[in-house]
């Protein structure tokens, strides 16, 4: 038993939520270790926070209640009888919410790559401001420091996800409609197309995840313009800030050793031969 599931209880108590009853890992994701906690009230989602901050988790509170506004559904984190949404012992860090319905997806189709650029749009327009700059967000051009012609530009910004791929959303059980965006860890101000380019390269491939797929991006750029129509200087710069946003999450992946995702995103790169919008 690691010492995150020997505090599951405490932080259960922390927030009167009941003892738990059944204690699973939840396998998605690489920054913060998750668990789906059940307990006599209901089933709830445990966050230890690795790759965050409480300044972070403020960042989140403040997106969650914006999607919120537009009945966007999100994970909503629990507040305690203390009025403290984090809990915090022995060096961990956690914050709770309740369970939503709705499978992580598995595969990419027409429909969903639809639904992911609509919802993707929906975020750019209900998200306009963080109480906190996230200034080191990955896909910053200061952080990532890949440079690209795209920032030159005078291109529409403001708050985007930044991390926005088939993890970190919730869809239906026949997996053509999102549900639920999740994991706002890599929010920031940045160029909007950036974040469309960013969800491209990491929805958009092929069924062995070596290349992209153009009747995936087609649908993906068709769901976001449902939304948000893309300037012309975004139409025909999209093709650099895909290549901006894939050598920026290579060089993470090497740098962290995920060897076998920038193994997968340099040949989707390598695959692509530009134009689509």
């Amino acid at each position: 038993m690691t010492q995150e599931t020997k505090m599951i209880p405490q932080i259960m108590s922390f927030f009167n939520l009941g003892e738990p009853v059944r204690i699973s890992p939840i396998k998605q994701g690489i920054s913060n270790q998750n668990y789906f906690v059940e307990t006599a009230k209901d089933v709830f989602v445990i966050k230890f926070l690795v790759g965050q901050t409480a300044v972070n988790i403020e960042n989140d509170i403040a997106i969650q209640k914006q999607l919120l506004s537009l009945n966007v559904t999100t994970p909503t984190y629990l507040l305690s009888a203390s009025g403290t949404y984090i809990y915090k012992n022995e060096g961990l860090q956690a914050v709770v919410s309740r369970k939503i319905a709705g499978i992580v997806p598995s595969k990419m189709n027409l429909e969903l790559a639809f639904e992911f650029g609509q919802k993707l749009s929906i975020f750019h327009t209900a998200v306009t401001e963080l109480p906190y700059p996230n200034d080191k967000s990955l896909i910053n051009p200061e952080v990532s420091g890949v440079s690209s012609v795209i920032f030159a530009h005078d291109l529409p910004k403001g708050i985007i996800h930044g991390d926005f791929h088939l993890g970190n959303a919730l869809v239906s059980s026949n997996q053509n409609k999102v549900i639920a965006i999740l994991d706002f860890e890599e929010a920031a101000e940045n160029l909007f197309l950036v974040d469309l380019a960013v969800t491209i390269m990491a929805i958009c491939s092929s069924t062995d995840d070596y290349a992209l797929d153009d009747g995936l991006i087609r649908e993906t750029i068709h769901g976001y313009q449902s939304c948000r129509i893309l300037c012309k200087a975004e139409r025909e710069l999209l093709p650099e800030a895909i290549k901006y946003a894939a050598k920026t999450w290579i060089n993470w992946f090497e740098d962290n050793s995920f060897d076998r995702y920038a193994q997968k995103h340099r040949a989707r790169l390598n695959s692509y031969v530009g134009g689509i919008c």
